[in-house]
């Protein structure tokens, strides 16, 4: 699982309700990340390239080689700065491995246990699992439970705290009147174990956006949950919104074409096809900005510019149309893809349709013209 998901937890025994983020959780470990789990000699099985631990050393080492025998074991490892050693051994058998991929070791690693790893406690010469983090008056404490069935409470290292979260809740709500004046009134701010929740209406999906790019640059918190909304616009129904988007996507700036909308209860739904290499930064950006769209989902299909062609004849006749009175107050685009010319955009009613598309295939010289006009609704 990626990092920085966040995760609805609910305790089976009690109901309460939190919410985590995936980089807290052992769900699975990445071969790059191995080496941060020690292997404890005689509790797991040995490859080179593991970090080892064996009981009572002052630090882990690293395997150079491991060798067995019928009966005997034979790990030849090296600790920074100091020459190879090599520990001989009886073989031990591994019965019921708990933990093969490694353990942390804890104290030193109680910064980067995550709940869920399984541990193995130095000082107390024992093994246990993660189980969580809580706050005891102003310190951050993981909870670990030993095979014994002993809970211990181990205190993070001061730079490993979470901030106050009054003090997280006024960082937040300060950039938030700054990005725009009033907003921190209309959304609500609060805060847990370094996570921000926020909560409210906007009236843009752009504003939305914003919100969570500033709060994702304030250093020290370990994410954001934004349950922010869109409010619906009373007074734009989903064929005004529709109308919106045309607008946005009917523009030359855009390399798209073949490009389609949807609008459902504010939910917009916008495809279209570009030129590889060329795809249109700014458009979803614009598209966000129209208020009442509460939700966006939008996917473009590349096109390799080989299967393109003719775009200096498209630019031609494009510019030749828009120069018609005739034509006024539409807008046509033309694209040349398939072996074809491809005329979209709008116009006022049929008698502009079938003069545009008569015009294109006049100046390109071809038949083979696919029609997406629109007619726009009066």
């Amino acid at each position: 699982m990626d990092r920085g998901i966040p995760l609805l937890c609910v305790c089976t025994h009690c109901g309460t309700i939190h919410v985590a983020f995936s980089q807290e959780f052992a769900f699975g470990r990445k071969d790059e990340a191995h080496s941060e789990y020690a292997k404890v000699y005689g509790h797991n099985r040995i490859f080179p390239g593991d970090w080892l631990y064996f009981d009572g050393a002052t630090r882990p080492c690293i395997v150079k080689s491991f060798f067995q025998s019928r009966d005997r074991e034979v790990v030849v490892f090296k600790r920074n700065g100091m020459p190879d050693e090599k520990y001989e051994g009886p073989k031990i058998p591994i019965n019921h491995e708990v933990a093969p991929e490694g353990y942390r070791l804890l104290p030193a690693q109680c910064v980067n246990t995550l709940l869920g790893d399984h541990v193995y406690h130095v000082l107390r010469k024992q093994f246990g699992v993660a189980v969580g983090v809580v706050k005891d008056d102003t310190k951050d404490k993981l909870v670990v439970k030993m095979d014994d069935g002993l809970l211990v409470f181990m205190s993070y290292p001061r730079y490993a705290e979470n901030p106050p979260n009054d003090e997280v809740v006024s960082v937040v709500r300060k950039r938030l009147e700054i990005l725009s004046s009033g907003l921190s009134e209309d959304v609500s701010i609060d805060a847990g174990q370094g996570i921000v929740y926020l909560r409210g209406f906007v009236n843009s999906l752009a504003t939305k956006r914003a919100i969570q790019t500033t709060v994702g640059e304030i250093m020290g918190l370990r994410g954001c949950v934004n349950m922010v909304r869109v409010r619906k616009s009373s007074k734009m129904t989903d064929g005004d919104l529709e109308r919106r988007i045309w607008d946005v996507l009917d523009d030359v700036a855009h390399p798209i074409f073949k490009y389609s909308v949807k609008v459902k209860s504010g939910a917009a739904k916008v495809t279209f096809y570009y030129e590889d290499e060329v795809y249109p930064d700014e458009l979803k950006a614009r598209i966000e900005s129209i208020p009442g769209i509460v939700s966006l989902n939008m996917h473009g299909t590349a096109i390799l510019k080989k299967n393109l062609g003719k775009q200096d004849l498209c630019r031609k006749i494009m510019d030749k149309l828009a120069s018609y009175s005739f034509l006024k107050n539409s807008f046509v685009h033309v694209t040349y893809v398939g072996k074809r010319f491809l005329v979209e955009g709008r116009v006022r009613n049929i008698i502009q349709r079938e003069f545009a598309l008569l015009a294109v295939a006049g100046f390109a010289r071809s038949v083979a013209v696919g029609n997406r006009l629109r007619i726009l609704k009066t």
